[in-house]
C-alpha cells in the first residue's frame, strides 16, 4: 500500500487546482458519469438493496471515481492522487479487524456480510454539544450498558459559564476536560477498560486533539480516534497533523464522513458511490483501521429519508461483499427524544444496518442540533435491537421497513422537538423519568404485537 509519507508528498506536489474547480470540473463530472457507467440505479420499490451485483457494481464504481478524482487539500489547493492498482492494493492491505479497550472490556470490531446471522458492533454515546454540568454522569450511564462495545463521549460545549469555541485555547481545554471525563465515566461505571472510540469530538483542530490525546489526560492507543474530511473527500493539514501524531503513536484511526444528499453527491445513485469512496479515501489517506459514515439529507438534515436510507444500505454492502473493513454507521433522526417518533426512525435506521452488513451506533435524535438532545435510553433501545435482530435479512427488513416508514415520514419536514436529556431522564437513578418509562414501554410492547420480537429480554437498566 501507498507510505504515508508518499501521501504527505502528493498533497504537497499533486495537481493544483482552486476548490471550485475540483467540485465543478472533476468531482461532478466524475460522478455522474460512473453512475451511467456502471448503471447504477434505485429500484425505489425497495429501501434496502437485495441485488448483490448492484452492490459489486457501486464498488467498482467507487474504485474508478476515486481514481479520477483523489482527495482535495484545502492548505495546498492540491488533489492526492492514486491509481486504480494503488486503491485496490490498499483495500487487500487494509485492516479487516479493529481491536478496542483493554481488560475484560477488550473487543474486536469486524465488517460482517449482508444477511450475517453475526452480532453487529454496538456502539453508544453521543459526540454532540453537551453542558460539562451533566457530561460525567451521561458518560458513566453509556457506560453501564454491558451490551456495548464501545462508546463516544459528548462535545463539552461550555467550561463553567464559557462558551467553547473552535480553535481557541477554550477548545483545547475542553478536549482534555472531555477526555478526562471520559475515562472517569467508565471507571464510575466498573468498566475502566472501556475504549472510547470517537476521540475526540470537543476537539476539532489538529493540536487540541494532539494536546487532549496525551497519555496524561487517560488516552490510550486502544481507543479510537475520528478523523474527519469536508464534504466532499477534501481534508486539510490539520487532518493529515492528526493522523501523523496519531499513526507515529500506533493508535486506532477511524475514517469518518457525512456525505450530504442533494449537495455534490446529488442524488441516491451518486450518494451510495460517495459513501464507498469514502472508504478508499479512508485506508489510502487516513490509514483508518475502523470506518464511521453518516451520510445526511441537506434539505431534512437528517438520515432517514427513504432516498438516504437505500443509499446507506447500498453503500455499506458495496463495502462490506469487497472491503470486509470494520465499519459502522450513525443516522440521524428529524424528531427529538423521547417522542414515538424518534423510535419509528430509529427502529427503520437499526433494521436497515443490521441487514446491510454494518455495526450499528444509536441515531440520534433532534438532528444531533439539540444541546444535551441525546439520552441513555437511545443507547438501551439500540443494544436491545441489535440483539433481538441478529441475523436480520435485507427481504425481512425490507417488510418491515414498508410498515414503520409511514408512520413517521409525513411529518420529516416538521417533526416534533421533543425533550432534553433533563427534561426526560435522571441522571442521579439512572433510569428515564416516569412519562417517558412509560413511553418506552409502549415502544417495546409495539413492536412485540407487530413484528413478534420481543426487545424485554435484552433490557438492562430499567
Amino acid at each position: 500500500m501507498v507510505n504515508f509519507i508518499d501521501v504527505l508528498d502528493r498533497a504537497a506536489n499533486g495537481p493544483m487546482m482552486t476548490q471550485k474547480d475540483f467540485d465543478i470540473k472533476v468531482f461532478i463530472p466524475a460522478l455522474r458519469k460512473v453512475i451511467k457507467k456502471y448503471d447504477i440505479k434505485w429500484d425505489r420499490k425497495e429501501v434496502v438493496n437485495t441485488d448483490d451485483a448492484l452492490a459489486d457494481r457501486i464498488f467498482e464504481a467507487a474504485v474508478d471515481f476515486y481514481s479520477q478524482v483523489g482527495t482535495y487539500i484545502t492548505d495546498t489547493e492540491r488533489v492526492i492522487q492514486f491509481t486504480k492498482s494503488e486503491i485496490l492494493e490498499a483495500v487487500e492491505d487494509a485492516p479487516k479487524e479493529a481491536y478496542f479497550g483493554e481488560g475484560p472490556d477488550r473487543c474486536v470490531m469486524r465488517g460482517r456480510l449482508p444477511d450475517s446471522d453475526e452480532l453487529p458492533h454496538c456502539h453508544v454515546g453521543s459526540g454532540t454539544n453537551t453542558t460539562e454540568d451533566v457530561a460525567l454522569r451521561l458518560i458513566e450511564a453509556y457506560a453501564r450498558i454491558s451490551k456495548a462495545k464501545t462508546i463516544s463521549i459528548p462535545i463539552i460545549n461550555t467550561l463553567g459559564h464559557i462558551r467553547t469555541a473552535a480553535g481557541a485555547p477554550t477548545e483545547v481545554f475542553a478536549g482534555i476536560r472531555a477526555m478526562q471525563y471520559g475515562r472517569e465515566g467508565t471507571r464510575r461505571a466498573g468498566r475502566p477498560g472501556l475504549a472510547i472510540i470517537d476521540h475526540l469530538s470537543s476537539a476539532s483542530t489538529g493540536v487540541s486533539t494532539i494536546a487532549a490525546s496525551a497519555p496524561q489526560f487517560g488516552a490510550r492507543p486502544s481507543d479510537g480516534w475520528l478523523v474527519s474530511p469536508f464534504a466532499e473527500l477534501k481534508t486539510d493539514y490539520s487532518s493529515l497533523n492528526q493522523t501523523a501524531y496519531l499513526t507515529a503513536w500506533g493508535a486506532n484511526i477511524g475514517q469518518e464522513a457525512g456525505p450530504l444528499l442533494g449537495g455534490y453527491a446529488g442524488g441516491p445513485e451518486g450518494l451510495a458511490i460517495v459513501n464507498t469512496a469514502y472508504s478508499l479515501h479512508g485506508i489510502l489517506v487516513i490509514r483508518a483501521t475502523y470506518h464511521l459514515i453518516y451520510p445526511i439529507h441537506m434539505t431534512y438534515v437528517c438520515s432517514t429519508v427513504p432516498e438516504v436510507l437505500w443509499a446507506t444500505s447500498a453503500g455499506i454492502q458495496a463495502i462490506a461483499r469487497n472491503m470486509r473493513v470494520p465499519y459502522y454507521t450513525l443516522l440521524y433522526a428529524a424528531a427529538g427524544a423521547a417522542t414515538k417518533m424518534y423510535f419509528d426512525e430509529a427502529l427503520a435506521a437499526l433494521l436497515m444496518l443490521i441487514a446491510s452488513g454494518s455495526g450499528i451506533e444509536d441515531v440520534h435524535p433532534g438532528k444531533a442540533k439539540i444541546t444535551n438532545g441525546c439520552t441513555p435510553v437511545d443507547m438501551e433501545f439500540t443494544c436491545q435491537v441489535g440483539h433481538a435482530f441478529k441475523g436480520l435479512t435485507r427481504k425481512e427488513a425490507n417488510k418491515m421497513l414498508d410498515k414503520i416508514i409511514p408512520k413517521y415520514i409525513d411529518q420529516i419536514p416538521n417533526p416534533p422537538k421533543g425533550e432534553t436529556l433533563e427534561e426526560c431522564y435522571d441522571l442521579d437513578y439512572f433510569r428515564p423519568k416516569p412519562h417517558f418509562a412509560k413511553l418506552y414501554e409502549e415502544v417495546i410492547k409495539g413492536i412485540k404485537d407487530e413484528f413478534g420480537v420481543d426487545l424485554y429480554k435484552y433490557r438492562e437498566n430499567f
